[in-house]
């Protein structure tokens, strides 16, 4: 019962939209209508500007982040990467912003600083040296993700979490298909252009 009251808190706390409510309580700008209409923190980045993105980032990481760590109190590793599962679905789906949020990147970041505190640091690392040597921060999210899924296998030897760790990876590659449509064109945005 209490896992399920956890699944349940943990989709609200995902489905705070905070590419919106940022953009409209201080830029008067609804995210959403420009850039790739898309409220995560890189969408923001781009549309409101850098400090804007990071906020948004750093939000939308907390509001995960938390109900999974609270979680790991009271059930068991497998059932906190579960309530992780439900807090991302409510940040890519939120029923405050009709079901249509972000990509989930920053969510997946949430799931495993909660889960191992150290691998969410390696995470970040692999992340920001992806998006350096790549200059694409879709290929730094997308790769980062499978990356830090086989090492947290590697430590842990858990194949629950494993099959939930890969599964995540495999949803932001299909909410980042747009993304790859624009790489495979060439048309993908970079972070920096002029490289």
């Amino acid at each position: 019962m209490k896992e399920i009251v956890f699944f349940i808190v943990a989709y609200l706390c995902g489905s705070f939209p905070t590419g919106v409510v940022i953009g409209k309580k201080f830029y008067n700008i609804d995210i959403r209508e420009h850039g790739s209409k898309n409220m995560g923190g890189t969408n923001a980045g781009r549309v409101l500007g850098k400090k804007a993105g990071f906020i948004v980032s750093f939000i939308d990481v907390i509001k995960v982040f938390l109900p999974v760590l609270i979680s790991k109190y009271f059930v068991s590793i497998e059932a906190s990467a579960f309530v992780g599962v439900c807090a991302l679905l409510g940040h890519c789906y939120p029923i405050f912003a009709n079901f249509k949020g972000g990509k989930g990147v920053s969510s997946f970041f949430g799931i495993i600083f909660a889960l191992d505190f150290l691998l969410g640091v390696i995470l970040l690392i692999i992340w920001k040296t992806l998006k350096h040597l790549t200059n694409y921060v879709s290929v730094a999210s997308m790769a980062s993700c499978f990356i830090i899924t086989f090492i947290f296998f590697y430590k842990y030897n858990n194949y629950k979490l494993l099959f939930v760790l890969l599964a995540l990876s495999v949803f932001v590659v299909y909410l980042h298909r747009t993304n790859i449509k624009r790489l495979l064109s060439g048309t993908e945005n970079k972070v920096n252009p002029n490289r």
